[in-house]
């Protein structure tokens, strides 16, 4: 198959799967939307649009499937529809979670993300196999957005310091993901590990209640 072919077998495919799942979902109508026009793209490059710059209108209309795909549903799938298109796969972005366990979760998801694209499913010109490796796509590709949502509560690696400066007293505090420094008059006080997932006021609570050398255990 061209590239033209291969594109239209994955937007008629990822179609399908959507709307086997539209059914009771809140975001319904805007998964019907997508499907639409994944359906729409594959009839342009099947030659059935009556456009002679079939692979470049195909393109826009997957784009704006991807623009639509409402919240829940990862819209970067799409992209592996117009790889054979664009010439590159979309692939997970670096989430560089501070917290230990969404490192070793990040490292699983992009480990999945190779066996699928290895598998070599995804350019089979058999139907079911396409349609696993998309399914596959669909998993690994919602597991890592359920982590970036984890990892934006919880800090990045490349997080810059919160500081905490109370209106009264001489006690300042520095917070990295679970690390926090607090200060007073200047000096270090203490350098505590807390909770990846603290919260500002539990960060003003430490800080008023902090003694030296006391350590607050991560949760």
């Amino acid at each position: 198959m061209n590239q033209h072919q291969i594109t239209a077998q994955r937007a008629r495919l990822l179609a399908g799967i959507i709307r086997g799942h539209v059914d009771g979902h809140p975001q319904a109508k805007a998964l019907r939307f997508v499907a639409r026009q994944l359906g729409q793209a594959g009839a342009v490059l099947r030659g059935l649009g009556g456009d002679h710059d079939i692979a470049a209108r195909a393109e826009a209309i997957l784009w704006r499937a991807r623009m639509a795909a409402p919240e829940g549903f990862p819209a970067e799938v799409i992209g592996y529809v117009s790889a054979p298109l664009a010439g590159y796969l979309p692939g997970l972005d670096d989430l560089m979670p501070a917290n230990p366990l969404h490192v070793r979760r990040e490292r699983a998801l992009h480990a999945r993300l190779l066996g699928v694209i290895g598998s070599g499913l995804l350019a089979s010109s058999d139907d079911q196999e396409v349609t696993a490796a998309l399914v596959g796509l669909l998993d690994v590709h919602t597991a890592h957005a359920a982590l970036a949502a984890e990892v934006e509560i919880h800090g990045r690696a490349d997080a810059h310091p919160t500081v905490y400066r109370p209106h009264i007293g001489t006690r300042t505090a520095q917070h990295l993901p679970g690390r926090l420094t607090v200060f007073d008059g200047g000096q270090v006080l203490a350098e505590l590990t807390v909770p990846y997932g603290i919260t500002p006021g539990e960060v003003w609570q430490v800080i008023r209640d902090t003694e030296p050398t006391r350590q607050l255990i991560a949760a």
